[in-house]
């Protein structure tokens, strides 16, 4: 038991070293894009992204940088990506939590399934506010990205 408790401890510890380092990424990030330096600020965002890659915040602040840089078609991937990375971990973790939970899991199921709350897959009709929110931005950055590659491109030939 004692070894265990040590083990819980080592890693709490942990958990909590990688939020406090999560949080000072962002915190750096921002400064970093007060300061205009936004080249610097997205290695910043990118980091915090490969230590939780399902951190909101993170993917907001790479998302809005793309896009003031007028960056679409990299927008686009990272929407992308923060979409499939955090459904997939929602989708783990239900996993888990139905493996581990086999009777409430049934219950829950079945108790969804009543209330419209899951479609026939299984698969919850509700969306999670993140997603929902990247989604409607993910259709706006298409838009600017269309825009963007049908404006005619400016020649670096003078007419004469």
């Amino acid at each position: 038991m004692h070894q265990t408790g040590a083990r819980l401890l080592i890693n709490y510890l942990r958990e909590m070293a990688a939020r406090l380092s999560l949080k000072e990424l962002i915190e750096k990030g921002l400064s970093l894009e007060q300061e205009g330096n936004y080249k610097e600020a997205v290695k910043s965002y990118t980091a915090a992204i490969k230590r939780a890659p399902t951190y909101p915040v993170a993917y907001n602040r790479l998302m809005i940088l793309f896009r003031k840089q007028k960056k679409y078609e990299k927008e686009v991937e990272l929407i992308s990506k923060a979409i499939e990375s955090y459904q997939q971990e929602m989708a783990e973790d239900r996993r888990q939590w139905q493996k581990d939970n086999t009777t409430s899991a049934d219950i829950s199921l079945k108790l969804a399934k009543s209330m419209g709350l899951i479609n026939e897959q299984g698969l919850p009709v509700y969306e999670d506010p993140p997603v929902a929110t990247w989604r409607k931005r993910l259709e706006v950055a298409r838009k600017k990205l269309a825009l963007q590659s049908n404006k005619p491109q400016k020649s670096s030939v003078k007419k004469k």
